[in-house]
């Protein structure tokens, strides 16, 4: 096969891609327009059969609901005469960060992404349906933990009180120490000094009392 003819082959296959985004994307919006009508109207409609229409047949069916849920509500008509004057409020302006470094991305482009990356679909969708097979596991000790919980509080509230007495009891201690040590040490030291005190002036005295009787006599 020519460079040419593979060329051409990949081409085709693109448009083919392309030919099937589209679809999808008009049968979303078909979907997406009968949840509308069911929310402004309430009535369920039957979902519509495959039809042989024209893509551009299908849009101006899609117009015309469009445009006969506008005019029949008053809310949705406020909220186009808002896009209108103020799109940047709905349609938020791209990041220049994605501007920048995809400018002019066509459709062929933006179908090549995501073919290259649909391999991770299946395997996410295997991942998480991977995860019904883990067992639960056990709930007795969970049980028997959240049975345990009234006594758990219960001790730890006692426990709140033990600490707030032996703190009270270490406070009391403290100042009977202090007090025993004023008492017995201080206050006994003081007296001490002043048994000496009163010792020393009364051997005073008594030494000038001889000395006295003493000059006394020799006279």
């Amino acid at each position: 096969m020519t460079a040419t003819g593979a060329a051409q082959l990949d081409m085709e296959k693109i448009e083919e891609g392309c030919d099937i985004v589209v679809l999808q994307t008009l049968r979303l919006l078909e979907e997406r327009m009968r949840r509308l009508e069911f929310v402004l109207d309430g009535d369920i409609k039957d979902e519509p059969q495959q039809t042989q229409d024209s893509v551009i047949k299908r849009l101006q069916k899609l117009e015309e609901s469009l445009l006969k849920a506008t005019s029949g509500s008053s809310v949705i008509a406020d909220i186009m005469l808002v896009q209108s004057r103020h799109a940047d409020l709905l349609n938020p302006p791209e990041s220049p960060e994605v501007s920048e470094a995809q400018p002019g991305l066509g459709a062929p482009h933006k179908l090549a992404m995501v073919l290259a990356e649909a391999p991770l679909y299946p395997a996410t969708a295997s991942q998480l349906t991977s995860l019904d097979d883990i067992p639960i596991p056990p709930t007795e000790s969970f049980a028997s933990l959240i049975a345990l919980h009234p006594r758990i509080a219960a001790v730890a509230t006692r426990q709140n009180q033990q600490a707030r007495q032996i703190a009270y009891l270490s406070k009391k201690s403290a100042q009977l120490v202090l007090k025993w040590h004023k008492i017995f040490i201080i206050g006994q030291g003081r007296c001490w000094v002043e048994w000496d005190n009163r010792l020393r002036k009364a051997a005073r005295d008594v030494g000038r009392v001889e000395v006295r009787r003493r000059g006394e006599g020799e006279l």
